[in-house]
């Protein structure tokens, strides 16, 4: 009989009732997955952690699952303070699904620079990663939105929808990293949609890096490389020209497609598209402080991506390495500081430096909290330094444990 509560459960049972749902050996999904039958044991008994995102997703397709079903995903609060921003999701997914229906909004709509103003507040609420709030402000600023894209005459009109192009990606952010496969899915599909009613050349090819990142889930990679190519392709003149938003915008790319690739475990390729970004950033030179498009295209960017590329090649020494040497500049977007401290900590546990692992994810924590505990590599590392735990760090990773909602 199912279990009543998945997220009871522990990885390795969930994979243990999965598999024997298809009705398969350990040996046979073993070979599935390019693992021995021992592997496959210390999975289900959970002596073996799932440590790395694209084992899981390699994992969740040989056993006909979506990996959110492997890591139970979403990892709802179990009060309103703790549910805060999964709380807003319903709302903010049926104001994604009416997106091309009359307006339902009530009252007058702001003027463009009020919207822009507001629009521009949700952009630093996402780069922020403070969700709760952002997921809260979204419904009403999409309806509102979508109300102006039909009342506004152009330009004023295509202006609007370059608004909602963003907020449609704000939204995106928050279905994407609360653990929203499906909502994210639809959101990245209406960033394509205003993109192409917005006039911005570069609306498209951002929202492509979006695309990409959801084809990693059913480990397309080969897919994700080719719309992330076809998205440098045609902004390929510009770029070559020097325009500074081509450069961020192709250097951006680059950087998810160096992560694509190391995922598909092709380091050559994955170092590859990692130089091509930093030449992208050594053409832009000072410009890369602009921040055009909010992409992070910068030196700073670059190197934090040389240690998620170590990563998830799975080489914990060269990411120890190259983690040593990142300086993060005051005021970097909280995401980039909040990923970049959980890949150096998951390199340090690799490595047997345990302390500083959980120096690292309590500095993860801080910059970037929703992102870092609805993440399932974080949680993961934590339990891992649970079972782990000595005296000198027990305190500190059981109240992160505890704030995680894993004791």
């Amino acid at each position: 009989m199912a279990s009543l509560d998945p997220a009871a459960e522990s990885v390795g049972t969930r994979v243990r009732r999965a598999r024997k749902r298809m009705g398969i050996t350990q040996t046979e999904l073993a070979r599935r997955v390019g693992r021995t039958q021992s592997w496959m044991s210390g999975v289900e008994n959970d002596s073996i952690p799932l440590d790395s995102i694209a084992l899981i997703n390699i994992l969740a397709r040989a056993l006909r699952m979506h990996p959110n079903e492997l890591t139970a995903r979403p990892y709802r609060g179990d009060n309103p303070a703790e549910d805060r921003g999964h709380a807003a999701i319903p709302e903010i997914r049926r104001q994604l699904e009416r997106y091309d229906l009359d307006p339902e909004w009530v009252g007058e709509v702001r003027s463009l620079p009020e919207l822009r103003a507001a629009t521009e507040r949700a952009s630093l609420l996402r780069i922020e990663t403070r969700y709760a709030e952002l997921a809260d402000a979204l419904p009403a600023l999409l309806s509102e939105l979508q109300a102006a894209t039909h009342l506004y005459a152009e330009p004023d009109r295509s202006a609007a929808f370059g608004l909602l192009w963003a907020a449609y990606r704000a939204a995106d952010s928050v279905a994407y990293d609360l653990g929203y496969a499906d909502l994210s899915l639809i959101a990245t599909s209406r960033t394509h949609w205003a993109a192409e009613r917005s006039g911005d050349p570069y609306h498209l090819p951002v929202a492509t890096w979006r695309r990409a990142r959801n084809l990693w889930a059913s480990t397309s990679w080969n897919d994700a490389l080719t719309v992330l190519d076809s998205a440098c392709a045609n902004i390929e003149d510009e770029y070559t020209a020097g325009q500074p938003e081509a450069l961020t915008v192709w250097g951006g790319l680059q950087l998810c497609a160096a992560i694509t690739a190391a995922r598909k475990n092709d380091a050559a390729e994955a170092w590859s598209r990692h130089r091509l970004a930093g030449e992208a950033v050594t053409r832009l030179g000072p410009r890369q402080r602009t921040n055009y498009y909010e992409m992070c295209t910068s030196q700073t960017n670059v190197d934090i991506h040389g240690v998620a590329v170590a990563v998830e090649l799975g080489d914990g020494p060269q990411a120890v390495s190259r983690g040593k040497t990142v300086r993060l500049p005051k005021g970097l977007q909280a995401n980039r500081v909040g990923y970049h401290h959980l890949d150096y900590a998951r390199a340090l546990l690799w490595c047997g430096h345990r302390e500083a692992a959980t120096a690292e994810l309590e500095h993860a924590e801080r910059a970037a909290p929703l992102l870092i505990r609805n993440h399932p590599m974080a949680r993961q590392a934590v339990r891992t330094l649970l079972d782990l735990e000595r005296y000198n760090y027990r305190e500190r990773i059981r109240r992160l444990g505890i704030r995680m909602q894993i004791l």
